[in-house]
């Protein structure tokens, strides 16, 4: 059985997963800024972090990840189609004002993965672009780690200089065809949901309702 906490970070209100197990194994999923914060759950249910994970590269969701991979001595999952937004780490950390050093990744997933094992963690992928060049969902336990992908009442922007909205488009079909109606999403902003809920309310989603 696995269980989540959500952090939500001192970044454009980004939520911060802790997923952990019944052996107090953790991954850190999408450690935005608030490293503090994240030291301080885990500390609290004497957790051991085995890995950082990420949805995609934009800085509020790994603006904390190299400190947790040094400070944990863990190794860094992210898809590869990130490696040009990671290239480019120092201009948005200008931007965002955020001091933390770049995240050297340990390992690259392939876009075209479709599970993924870390540990006893064992979750289901699906490559989304389109907010960004290299997002990824990760599925384990009817959880859905969905990054910018979807958010309760909307999706992710598709206005920025790397996304894609007719890839955002094909994304969006791909996701609710290969999930569960009553999957949880976790997304990266926002409140938590399910699947049905946004096939009925989210007008970026109805259209895909069957």
């Amino acid at each position: 059985m696995v269980n989540y906490k959500k952090i939500i970070s001192r970044l454009l209100d980004q939520n911060i997963y802790i997923l952990s197990n019944d052996q107090k194994d953790a991954i850190i999923i999408d450690p935005g800024l608030g490293f503090e914060l994240i030291d301080d759950y885990i500390k609290s249910k004497n957790l051991n972090p085995i890995a950082v994970l990420a949805t995609h590269a934009h800085i509020d969701h790994i603006a904390s990840a190299s400190d947790c991979i040094k400070h944990y001595k863990i190794p860094f999952y992210i898809c590869r189609g990130n490696s040009i937004m990671l290239d480019y780490y120092d201009v948005m950390k200008g931007y965002m004002s955020v001091k933390s050093e770049r995240p050297v990744v340990s390992h690259w997933i392939e876009e075209t993965a479709s599970t993924l094992s870390i540990g006893s963690f064992n979750f289901k992928l699906t490559y989304n672009p389109g907010h960004s060049p290299g997002c990824m969902s990760f599925e384990i336990d009817s959880l859905i780690f969905c990054g910018d992908l979807i958010f309760k009442g909307s999706i992710g922007r598709t206005d920025l200089q790397t996304s894609n909205p007719a890839h955002m488009e094909k994304s969006l079909e791909k996701f609710v065809n290969s999930f569960d109606v009553n999957s949880t999403l976790l997304p990266g902003h926002r409140e938590i949901t399910t699947l049905e809920y946004e096939l009925k309310t989210n007008p970026f989603l109805v259209k895909y309702a069957k």
